[in-house]
């Protein structure tokens, strides 16, 4: 509230644009402010929290700033991207709404992501950056882990399922995010990747691969693959999604070198 009182926002609003922020964040975990026994928002009150945050133009500044700083492959990259999120899903344009970002650690990936990030919201594009690990989620802006967003279970095996329901507040959410962003991709189990398509295909009502939503997966796997408990060696490559034979349509992403 300081923030908002500092920019000489009136107490009362300073109170709401608070509580408005606060339930945007923990709105991604299935949460409301009643959960935490705060105060609603009150309706009446007539405010606009995108005029007093700044927040469209602050990510038009950021993405303005970034985007000459990108090369020529993040370009094309983030190019690529844009381009799906301007489309419809269809039979036709379904595997062209996935996109693998691949390059050794160090060569921007995440810098691109977080471009991308600033560039979408100066559209009002809702998108979504988790990542397999909370070290790796911190990179990122309103960054989150797999299991965070998507309700994961853990263990996770080839029949599990994640606890998200269509019409939860986190069903809802998820329905709105048209950007998906995953990190470390090559941590993640084929598993998680089999809950994530079968629940994102639920909560929008198709059979899209992911629901129909854009996916840019970003990973390198020349690094750290699957963990798997006292797995052998063999186990743990069959455990990636790179080595899967089972997910056909892992093959049809477009692979982008940055």
């Amino acid at each position: 509230m300081e923030d908002f009182i500092h920019r000489q926002v009136p107490f009362i609003l300073a109170e709401q644009a608070t509580l408005c922020q606060i339930e945007k964040i923990i709105n991604q975990s299935g949460k409301t402010l009643s959960d935490y026994n705060l105060p609603v928002v009150d309706e009446f009150i007539d405010f606009n929290l995108e005029n007093l945050n700044d927040n469209v133009q602050q990510s038009i500044d950021e993405a303005n700033r970034m985007r000459p700083l990108l090369n020529v492959n993040q370009l094309n990259v983030s190019n690529a991207v844009l381009a799906a999120l301007n489309e419809q899903p269809s039979v036709e344009n379904q595997h062209s709404r996935l996109i693998f970002m691949d390059r050794p650690a160090g060569s921007g990936k995440t810098f691109t992501c977080n471009y991308l990030i600033a560039e979408t919201s100066s559209r009002g594009v809702k998108s979504a950056t988790p990542a397999w690990t909370g070290i790796a989620a911190t990179l990122f802006t309103n960054g989150s882990t797999l299991h965070g967003l998507f309700k994961l279970p853990v263990p996770i095996l080839d029949n599990s399922t994640c606890n998200v329901t269509p019409n939860s507040i986190q069903g809802q959410f998820l329905r709105q995010v048209s950007l998906f962003m995953l990190d470390e991709t090559s941590m993640i189990p084929k598993h998680a990747f089999n809950a994530i398509d079968r629940l994102l295909n639920d909560v929008c009502k198709n059979n899209f691969p992911f629901g129909g939503k854009v996916i840019l997966l970003g990973g390198d796997f020349r690094q750290i693959l699957p963990v798997v408990k006292r797995g052998q060696p063999a186990e743990v490559v069959e455990s990636c999604i790179k080595c899967s034979l089972q997910w056909q349509w892992v093959q049809k992403f477009t692979l982008l070198k940055i």
